[in-house]
């Protein structure tokens, strides 16, 4: 039992960390490409923001996706993609301009998306021997 908590207590700090990452690098890109105007706040309030978020997300999903869908696949890969995957959804639902509530399922959506693609990516194939 102890086995299990560490692991999923590991794989949430990987989880938070990918996604702040994450969300750094997607909102940094985000602010040079498309707003090349003066916000209201600074840039560094905002990746402080964003990072939050991102550690937030990532520290949620990394565990549920993994337990659920990618127990086959190396830590690394899980957290990262997923995270990625999780923060490009929520971004998209920014730019779809539809609130919390839609960048929060694009998030999940994006997350989902990218689990089931590694499960499929590392599953097990069938290796029943036949006689001839």
């Amino acid at each position: 039992m102890l086995r299990i908590i560490g692991v999923t207590l590991l794989v949430s700090l990987l989880g938070a960390l990918a996604g702040a990452v994450a969300a750094v690098l997607v909102a940094a890109v985000a602010m040079e490409l498309l707003f090349k105007r003066d916000f209201f706040f600074s840039p560094r309030e905002f990746l402080v923001a964003v990072s939050m978020i991102g550690v937030a997300v990532g520290g949620f999903l990394a565990p549920a996706t993994t337990w659920l869908f990618l127990r086959r696949v190396p830590l690394w890969r899980a957290s990262i993609e997923t995270s990625f995957a999780a923060t490009l959804g929520f971004a998209a639902g920014v730019v779809l301009g539809g609130g919390p509530a839609v960048a929060g399922c694009s998030a999940l959506a994006g997350a989902l998306l990218a689990a089931l693609r590694l499960k499929r990516a590392f599953r097990v194939k069938d290796q029943t021997l036949e006689t001839a």
